[in-house]
């Protein structure tokens, strides 16, 4: 009983504000979070009554950006500074380049600035960048690729301190699943799957995969490699898993000699990128195994690191610089018209190489 009555006082509250002129054609309502403050309800509750409203076109529930008034209409608003702040984990990774210089081309065109600024993969970083662009308050946009994405973060106040100043924010290659922003990325569990496949259709049985540990891609990637063993009718062995922070990624070698330890009786590995696919086969052979004839290695993100290689990478496919591309057309539309919502998933394929012997 108290569940409907606070159900109808939400409602009421709502239409209140909007008669008053306190609530106006394209404000964002308060978040659910501060209505279920407000009125000591549930979440499920304050949902079902935005859910009324929306129904009689009173309110639009915008995925990634928040609950407005006004109906279904855009309501389209123009940039105040031509300034769009891009935030990256590493400069000197291989996805960043060529991702940049998609954005930018596409910034450029359309007269917009870009601020550019790196985290290194740190959410203490990560929360100076986000304080200095609330601090500066000069920028229509936030492109940007979030630091240890699978890990709880402490800097969500923030995101939705931007977000309460109307700046739109659209994720790159990962999200914080708490906020239900947007995202640019790719399929990484079509990803991890496809490219555990590749090993199951030659023939190998006793698979084994590296993956980030703090990064949402290795959770995904590892759902699809769990996905393409299970389909495949073979037994998932608990042991068959080696997870690295961003230290080790970037630094195999930390830790070789216990990953090679639970690599035994493996004949093929699925890697978390490409990074870690080069170096291990690096590792790999300063210790006499042969690649792919003693183990073969499959990869995501097909970068010239998998061509490079001693023995070339088969990897999946990331349109490094067409996401760019997408992430800079599609945050303008989310400045010009916040209604629209700015996700979008890119389908990642294998290229096939050298690096997998063929069992069967």
């Amino acid at each position: 009983m108290a569940e409907t009555t606070g159900y109808r006082a939400v409602i009421d509250w709502i239409r209140n504000e909007i008669k008053a002129g306190n609530l106006k054609k394209g404000d964002r309502l308060p978040s659910e979070k501060d209505l279920c403050d407000q009125f000591g309800l549930s979440r499920q509750t304050v949902r079902h009554a935005t859910g009324e409203l929306e129904k009689e076109g009173i309110l639009n529930r915008v995925r990634g950006s928040g609950t407005y008034v006004g109906g279904n209409e855009p309501v389209l608003r123009q940039a105040k500074y031509r300034n769009v702040a891009v935030v990256s984990t590493y400069v000197d990774s291989y996805i960043f380049p060529p991702t940049i210089r998609g954005i930018e081309s596409v910034l450029a065109r359309a007269g917009y600035s870009v601020q550019l600024s790196f985290t290194d993969d740190l959410v203490s970083r990560e929360r100076t960048a986000l304080q200095n662009l609330l601090d500066k308050d000069n920028i229509d946009g936030l492109i940007i690729e979030p630091s240890k994405s699978a890990l709880p973060n402490p800097n969500l106040d923030l995101y939705r301190q931007l977000s309460d100043r109307k700046v739109p924010i659209l994720f790159f290659n990962a999200e914080y699943r708490d906020l239900h922003l947007p995202c640019i990325r790719i399929d990484d569990v079509q990803a991890g799957r496809s490219a555990t496949e590749v090993l199951i259709r030659a023939g190998h049985r006793k698979l084994f995969a590296i993956l980030h540990l703090e990064d949402e891609q290795g959770r995904l990637r590892y759902q699809g490699f769990t996905e393409a063993v299970s389909a495949a009718g073979l037994p998932l062995d608990d042991h068959g898993f080696f997870w690295l922070d961003s230290l080790q990624c970037r630094d195999l070698g930390r830790t070789a000699d216990a990953l090679f330890d639970r690599l035994k009786g493996h004949t093929g590995v699925l890697c978390y990128n490409d990074e870690v696919a080069f170096q291990l086969i690096q590792l790999a052979m300063k210790r006499g195994i042969r690649i792919p004839r003693d183990l073969s290695v499959v990869s995501i993100d097909n970068s010239d690191l998998a061509v490079i290689s001693p023995v070339p990478i088969t990897s999946c496919l990331h349109p490094k610089e067409k996401l760019g591309i997408k992430a800079a057309e599609n945050l303008l539309k989310m400045i010009e018209d916040p209604s629209f919502d700015g996700s979008h998933i890119f389908p990642s394929t294998p290229c096939l190489r050298h690096s997998v012997r063929q069992l069967l």
